[in-house]
């Protein structure tokens, strides 16, 4: 019997990964990417890779979507759009498979005390936010999707590690800031629990147990290589983007009702400190 088919529009640093577990698990793996030619491995694999652009339909979307079993979408909206659905909703309309569309927890109005759970109502404050939400409802609409809404993410190659290395490393403080984040390799799992425990329209939390701010995850990374960090700047002073600045003036604690009572998971990574230790230890040059 031929293996299932999952479909990943997106296979960039979550979807990649996801693929991957997936692969091992026996799913034979379909995907877009805008950099087809970084595939080799994967083609080697078996994986079936489609270029895919913002402003460009696949080639033979009916095709590629032929015997799927089950879709997601990594791809965050441009210019508050979803590309995907905008070039391929009426292929996807009436697939019976699982869904799931990663978002991002900007969806969430800030609050100064209290925690962000799955039942909490969305009200978000920024144009990023605002484009996810949208794309939330219309893959929601469309497909029944399960929602992942994903806390800053890190990981291997994506991590504070990053910046101390190469020199651009900077402390940004702003009273009260805090923020959740959630290692890759955790949100691949919870999405394939998901799937394995579907429940159409279900939203799921991605986020760790210890919202820190910015400046203790990059002091905890120097200490780990045993640099010094950074000088700590003050927001109003450090000439950041609009868009950066919403990211610092934000004040939301993220939890999940889903990941452990629902789906049974335990976080490989539940702070940042044990995701860092991860990756420092992956990332260790070998002799």
């Amino acid at each position: 019997m031929a293996p299932p088919v999952i479909f990943i529009f997106g296979l960039g640093y979550v979807g990649r990964a996801f693929g991957h577990m997936m692969a091992a698990a026996g799913w034979s793996v379909r995907g877009t990417t805008r950099h087809p030619e970084n595939f080799t491995a994967e083609r080697g694999a078996g994986w079936d890779i489609i270029a895919f652009r913002d402003q460009q339909k696949m080639p033979d979307p009916a095709g590629a979507l032929d015997g799927v079993a089950a879709i997601v979408s990594t791809i965050a909206p441009v210019s508050g759009h979803d590309p995907v659905l905008d070039l391929h909703a009426d292929d996807l309309a009436g697939f019976s498979g699982w869904v799931g569309y990663l978002s991002a927890t900007s969806v969430y109005p800030d609050k100064l005390d209290g925690i962000c759970y799955e039942d909490t109502k969305p009200d978000p404050s920024t144009i990023r936010g605002k484009a996810r939400l949208d794309a939330e409802a219309r893959w929601q609409k469309l497909c029944n999707a399960e929602l992942f809404r994903a806390a800053g993410i890190y990981g291997p190659g994506r991590s504070a590690f990053d910046g101390l290395l190469d020199g651009t490393a900077r402390i940004i403080e702003h009273d009260g800031h805090l923020f959740n984040r959630i290692h890759r390799d955790d949100i691949c799992r919870i999405m394939m629990a998901a799937r394995s425990q579907p429940r159409a329209g279900r939203i799921i939390n991605l986020a760790d147990q210890n919202p820190a701010s910015q400046g203790d995850v990059v002091r905890h990374a120097a200490a780990l290589l045993g640099v010094t960090p950074p000088v700590p700047q003050q927001l109003d002073e450090a000439n950041l983007s609009p868009m950066a600045q919403s990211f610092y003036r934000a004040h939301r604690h993220i939890g999940s009702r889903v990941i452990k009572p629902e789906l049974g998971v335990d976080l490989l990574y539940p702070d940042y400190k044990a995701g860092l230790a991860a990756i420092l230890q992956a990332e260790k040059p070998t002799d």
